[in-house]
């Protein structure tokens, strides 16, 4: 285990500077016009993809950990989501150690079953391996994924919080045709997510299930992409070591350990502190076992975890600016449905208040019409009562305008015009 003390890298400059390879992603998402970080997210999902899953993180709390790594690339409609992923898919090139290209299948990620049977498809004897054991799972929209999880019966959330985890999978059906029990730590899967902040809400408001804390948010923008790009560098070759069949417990660096430590004390104690906060911790340790993947290394180390603090901070200030951008839209709708409703409301109050004057119109013309003429405190007593008291003056105006009635000395006749 390393021992090295590093100081936590404190900018995004030195963060790129700090490996051959960040520098390589750098390089090569600005000759593609993709954004850095979110090349950099698509690149470490395909980077555990290609590690069996056997390889694992240390029961630090409870049970190992799997790898499995949630990203979400964010940007508005056209911003840069599939340039991202497409400038990680050529930019680095996985190899096993004996030089033979690692191949990695995607898939969408389909309901909480389809996710199962993306490994174990139905009707596979309960005796037999699995058929696939890795995949990288791709929604190019998160309203998709919302919506297959938001729908009645859906499973699909629950089953990707267990997929982060590296928990059993699947559904116990009585009709093998139909069973699809997936063994917990029997399958690798990396989730990758399009994020349109304003349609990110139904995700966020996962947060109690620990949804959202599970994945790293990365922006797909470059603020600071040259006027020229570079040229396109030649794929960067990430070799995999020798890791074997059996179960392998990555070690981690102490600081990590103790800093997890740290957090379930205190959530024993019952301190205040959000239980939740432990996924963000270990959605860290899982960066930073992919940072020491693209190394072509086989130990976590300080440096690594350094590295994905830089990355977390980046993925918190991303995360706010959808919940900034989602609060701000609740609000937009909200104003807007109530000036729908006040509209509405002022349409229903307009024709109420046509109604009473087209009725006291008619007691108007009926009682001239009866005594022949008549004072108007005479006319306003006998016609109006408290709810046409208001519109009285406005509808007398309107039969004068309309020559309907007429004055004559202080007395008001139906026109005979």
């Amino acid at each position: 285990m390393s021992t090295a003390i590093v100081v936590e890298l404190p900018t995004a400059e030195a963060f790129w500077t700090s490996r051959p390879i960040l520098e390589h992603l750098l390089t090569f998402a600005r000759a593609r016009r993709a954004g850095p970080w979110a090349v950099l997210g698509s690149t470490c999902a395909r980077a555990v993809a290609t590690l069996e899953p056997n390889v694992m993180l240390p029961p630090t709390v409870g049970a190992p950990a799997s790898l499995n790594l949630f990203v979400a690339l964010v940007g508005r409609s056209g911003g840069g989501k599939g340039a991202a992923e497409g400038a990680s898919r050529d930019a680095v090139r996985f190899v096993d150690h004996n030089g033979h290209p690692i191949i990695v299948d995607e898939f969408p990620p389909g309901s909480g079953e389809g996710i199962a049977r993306t490994f174990r498809p139905a009707g596979t004897d309960d005796n037999e391996p699995n058929p696939r054991s890795r995949a990288l799972l791709t929604a190019p929209e998160v309203d998709t994924l919302t919506a297959l999880g938001s729908r009645q019966g859906a499973t699909l959330m629950p089953e990707l919080r267990k997929v982060w985890m590296g928990e059993q999978l699947g559904f116990n059906n009585a009709s093998k045709a139909t069973r699809s029990i997936l063994a917990a730590h029997s399958y690798r899967a990396s989730l990758i997510v399009g994020v349109q902040p304003i349609k990110a809400g139904p995700l966020l408001d996962d947060a109690d299930g620990g949804t959202p804390q599970r994945f790293k948010f990365l922006p797909v923008g470059d603020p600071d992409a040259p006027d020229v790009a570079p040229d396109t560098p030649e794929p960067f070759i990430v070799k995999a070591p020798r890791w074997g069949a059996e179960t392998v417990h990555l070690d981690i660096p102490d600081i990590a350990r103790e800093a997890m430590d740290r957090h379930r004390l205190a959530t024993l104690r019952g301190e205040d502190v959000d239980p939740l906060d432990g996924h963000r911790m270990l959605a860290r340790l899982k960066m930073a076992a992919a940072l020491m993947i693209l190394d072509g290394r086989t130990v976590v180390t300080d440096e690594d975890w350094h590295l994905a603090g830089v990355v977390t901070r980046v993925s918190d200030r991303t995360r706010v600016g959808i919940e900034t951008a989602v609060a701000e839209r609740a609000r937009a709708v909200s104003r807007a449905r109530a000036h729908e409703q006040a509209d509405r409301e002022g349409i229903v109050q307009d024709r109420a208040e046509d109604r009473l004057k087209r009725n006291l119109r008619g007691r108007i013309l009926r009682r001239l019409e009866k005594v022949g003429g008549s004072t108007l405190r005479d006319l306003r007593h006998s016609v109006i009562d408290s709810k046409t008291r208001g519109v009285f003056n406005t509808v007398m105006a309107d039969l004068l305008e309309e020559k309907l009635i007429v004055e004559i000395d202080g007395r008001f006749h139906l026109s005979t015009a």
